[in-house]
């Protein structure tokens, strides 16, 4: 590393660089555009907010800083020396300016290769209905490519993949199973730490891998560096409170999430003298300090952690006599180093520790023979160093590597005697290296990658190749290609198609298969019709081969990686979204075409996420003045529209005759004749949500209100048909989640 660094700092480099930030709260600008006054010399800040510009004539410039919602910043500046920093915060502006300054988005679409890439701001993901609570998945939901199994899903399923093909990042931390909360209706991420969350719906970078289908990764915020400010809320499930503020050399955040049903109804009990109890909770909360010695470093350390909580006892008498323990949840921690060596070389290296649990124990106080403890987690143990080089404006290299641990174990007690005890561990070194050029600047942009990688299980080297290209055929539009080759090294064992799970079973791939494999092909258009109007048009094709899948309602967690049966498939489809914006109102509409097919022994079948048509329409718009209570309220509405699932139906039965050795007599049994799986299709499902939210100051302090209505016009969306064969003759029975609107309301507090 160290040879790198003087190697490069040996160049005589004439350039500008540095971070732009918000002036409020000290958060990066992503995608701010940089650029000298009159002149060709220009650039845009990263994820980061980091810029560079590099090769300039010595002269005497001004440095122009612009950003959507910010006022612009010019500075005059001298280029002698053989480079300047300049770091600059920007203020938030009243008004919308005019002009030069362009949105990030538009910003990725002049200079990215950036396909079936969506990113959502905290303004987004605040703004869409939701189910009782707010929810980061559910908002991701709504964009094209990506279905839902049902009204209270909480799982991705990105174009084909299953939810155990996504791989999810939070500050560079692996997520394991992301949705748990209440039983898979809320995820892990509380939405009012995030500052940034963008997917990779296919065809994602080199320096992302381990994954077949997508990649999630989330930013939290970093934390207010200019004052010490907070919020709390209350609503119909949790409570949330954070804190932010400044500290010598940085910022922190703290962030917390808890139910509290739970602790109503046990203070009611105690008001009351009764014996009521509600034995369920969850919580979750990040912690993030960030610590600058100087202006070229930055470590920022990310902690997180949520469980899921069951407890309860049975009792027949006065005293109990049994009691049931259930336990799951997601923690981690990440250490990251930002080191800017020179303007051209930029690098982080990130040592982060990831974990899930399963808890289980049953006892039995009357009979301890009868008594049962199940335990399972995976740990994660990652250290990864990335390196940017900006060769030119025009030419960026990325390189890096990184060395995973994984232990998985699990065990099973009865009567205190051990049955099971097992642990797999694994390590996974990888590399990578990818090269973005503008072989034309402006209209032609190619992105090269390799990922290499190293599986100890077999002792196995593996090539990945991503190659990404954009061509601007017209100012507005451009032409998008991609095609990408990924591996997954852990799989899971239960069924992914299940309509409800509580939690993933991961274990690696073992000696005997091997590694899981993906293609991706993606082609697709990008036009802008104006600054805040854009349109996409992306068809797409993935192929899988080695699948290892489990049977389809099989959950048991200790099934043998080594009974799964090898798979292989494909899914294809299209996908359209067009998103607007202008002043007080924004919105998108979603479309997306899709089959997926899988195979197994020669036979192919659709799985249960297979949704043939999907879309989404979502609009909101300020409350305008002439309605006097809810006037500069923010009201938006979410429409969902589907074809429907496929399922297996029951095709009859019949009376099967045996013979009972055991009673010595001949006897009769009914035996269901199922379909295939697939052969039959639930209803068209579709949903209205509303979601109205109104600032206030009420006594010094600044907040506000909202209401939320799930399923405004009572659509009973099918979940699952069952039959009565109790009823001569037998009845078809229909379920559905959400038979009747769902309202919930809340109250947010700034400080």
């Amino acid at each position: 590393m160290m040879v790198i660094v003087l190697l490069l700092s040996a160049y005589d480099l004439r350039s500008i660089n540095g971070f732009v930030t918000d002036a409020a709260n000290g958060e990066p600008l992503v995608y701010a555009n940089v650029y000298l006054e009159n002149t060709r010399y220009g650039s845009a800040t990263n994820e980061k907010g980091y810029y560079v510009i590099q090769n300039i004539p010595a002269a005497t410039y001004t440095l122009v800083f612009s950003y959507i919602g910010y006022k612009t910043v010019s500075l005059e500046i001298d280029i002698e020396a053989r480079s300047i920093t300049k770091n600059v915060e920007m203020d938030p502006a009243v008004i919308q300016i005019e002009g030069t300054q362009i949105s990030a988005e538009r910003a990725r679409f002049e200079q990215d290769v950036d396909i079936s890439h969506i990113t959502f701001t905290p303004r987004e993901i605040q703004s869409v209905p939701g189910l009782v609570e707010k929810d980061l998945i559910k908002i991701l939901q709504l964009m094209p490519g990506i279905v839902t199994m049902h009204d209270l899903s909480n799982k991705l399923y990105v174009r084909g993949g299953s939810p155990d093909e996504n791989l999810v990042l939070l500050d560079g931390i692996t997520v394991y199973n992301p949705s748990t909360h209440l039983f898979g209706l809320f995820s892990t991420f509380n939405p009012d730490a995030v500052n940034d969350a963008e997917l990779y719906a296919g065809g994602f970078p080199a320096e992302y891998g381990d994954r077949l289908s997508s990649v999630l990764n989330i930013t939290t915020k970093e934390g207010n560096s200019k004052k010490l400010s907070g919020q709390a809320s209350i609503g119909l499930v949790t409570s949330k409170i954070m804190l932010e503020g400044p500290i010598p050399n940085g910022s922190f955040l703290l962030n917390g999430r808890r139910t509290y049903l739970d602790v109503l109804v046990w203070a009611y009990s105690k008001i009351k003298k009764e014996t009521l109890s509600l034995p369920y909770y969850f919580y979750d909360g990040i912690a993030k300090i960030n610590f600058n010695p100087s202006p070229e470093n930055r470590f920022t350390l990310t902690g997180f952690g949520g469980s899921d909580v069951m407890s309860f006892e049975e009792s027949l008498t006065d005293e109990s006599e049994e009691k049931i323990g259930l336990e799951w949840g997601n923690r981690g921690a990440s250490l990251r180093w930002r080191r800017v060596f020179n303007p051209k070389f930029y690098s982080e290296i990130l040592g982060a520790w990831s974990n899930f649990l399963t808890y289980f124990k049953y006892e039995d106080f009357t009979d301890s023979t009868n008594n049962m403890h199940i335990y399972e987690e995976i740990i994660d143990y990652t250290i990864k160093c990335d390196c940017n080089y900006f060769v030119n404006d025009i030419h960026t290299i990325d390189i890096g590597v990184d060395g995973k641990i994984l232990k998985i174990g699990y065990n099973l007690d009865v009567q205190k005697l051990r049955l099971l005890d097992k642990e797999h561990e694994t390590q996974l070194i990888t590399g990578y290296v990818q090269d973005k050029w503008s072989l034309v600047p402006s209209i032609l942009f190619v992105q090269t990658g390799l990922r290499i990688s190293y599986y100890s299980i077999g002792n196995r080297w593996n090539y990945d190749p991503r190659i990404g290209l954009k061509y601007h055929f017209q100012p507005n539009s451009a032409l998008n290609l991609a095609l990408s080759k990924h591996r997954q090294f852990i799989i899971t064992i239960n069924s992914q198609e299940s309509y409800f799970s509580i939690f993933d079973f991961w274990r690696p791939v073992d000696s005997m298969h091997d590694i899981p494999t993906s293609y991706h092909a993606i082609a697709g258009i990008e036009h802008w019709f104006d600054e805040n109007t854009i349109l996409t048009f992306e068809p797409y094709f993935k192929y899988y081969h080695d699948l290892l899948l489990p049977e389809e309602d099989d959950i048991a967690f200790s099934s043998p990686s080594e009974s799964l049966r090898i798979g292989s498939g494909y899914s294809m489809g299209v996908d359209f979204f067009l998103k607007k914006s202008y002043r007080d109102i924004f919105g998108w509409v979603s479309y997306s075409l899709g089959y997926t097919r899988r195979e197994q022994g020669g036979n192919y079948y659709s799985p249960r996420y297979d949704r043939r048509h999907n879309t989404n329409f979502v609009l909101g718009f300020t409350i305008p003045h002439m309605i006097p209570l809810l006037k500069n309220g923010k009201i938006s509405m979410r429409w969902h529209f589907a074809t429907g699932l496929p399922y297996a139906e029951d095709l009859g039965r019949y009376r099967y005759r045996y013979y009972n050795s055991v009673e010595q007599r001949w006897e009769n049994k009914w035996v269901i004749i199922r379909g295939p799986r697939d052969a039959h299709r639930l209803p068209i499902s579709h949903r209205l949500d509303l979601h109205l939210e109104k600032n206030f100051h009420l006594l010094g302090m600044k907040g506000s209100w909202y209401i939320d209505i799930v399923n405004v016009y009572d659509q009973e969306n099918i979940l699952f048909h069952t039959w009565d064969y109790d009823e001569d003759p037998p009845r078809k029975e229909s379920y559905a989640l959400l038979p009747i609107p769902i309202p919930s309301f809340g109250i947010n507090i700034r400080f």
